[in-house]
């Protein structure tokens, strides 16, 4: 409630710390979970999708990342430290729906898509994952996870085929 976001517990004591004091207690993607759940009441989901859409932590140029921007071990293009992973991406974009949020699922869908499609042009390929503020796709080639990039522009422009 004191941040409105949702964090890693350790399981054994269900607070915040496994080696360092609230080491755990990072926002991360999975953060944003609840409302692909259904399970953020309509002022928890008003609260994060206020995190979710702040330019310094989530809502960057190509998707949302795995760790917010403003977290000191962002990395856009490490491993699960910053990219943009599009499987991710989309049970947030299906939770923005959820909860009526329309238009940032919209534009969610067309910021994933457009890193894609530079990928594409560079490199006739789609990447395991993406960076979220520059044009650039990484580690592993042909994922076919990609295809969740259909499901998202479809969701956000043809939502009466999903209902």
């Amino acid at each position: 409630p004191a941040t409105g976001f949702y964090y890693n517990v350790d399981k054994q004591d269900h607070d915040f710390t496994l080696n360092r004091p609230d080491d755990l207690k990072r926002r991360e993607i999975i953060g944003f979970l609840p409302l692909w759940a259904g399970i953020a009441s309509p002022e928890q989901a008003r609260r994060l999708v206020e995190t979710l859409t702040d330019p310094k932590r989530f809502w960057r140029k190509f998707g949302v990342p795995s760790l917010a921007a403003d977290d000191p071990f962002y990395e856009p293009q490490g491993y699960w430290n910053g990219p943009v992973w599009v499987e991710w991406n989309l049970l947030v974009q299906q939770g923005l729906r959820r909860y009526g949020y329309e238009r940032e699922a919209r534009e969610l869908a067309g910021r994933v898509a457009r890193v894609m499609i530079e990928g594409l042009k560079q490199d006739h390929d789609f990447w395991e994952f993406y960076s979220p503020d520059e044009a650039w796709g990484g580690y592993h080639r042909s994922y076919i996870w990609a295809g969740c990039i259909n499901r998202m522009l479809l969701e956000s422009y043809r939502p009466e085929l999903f209902k």
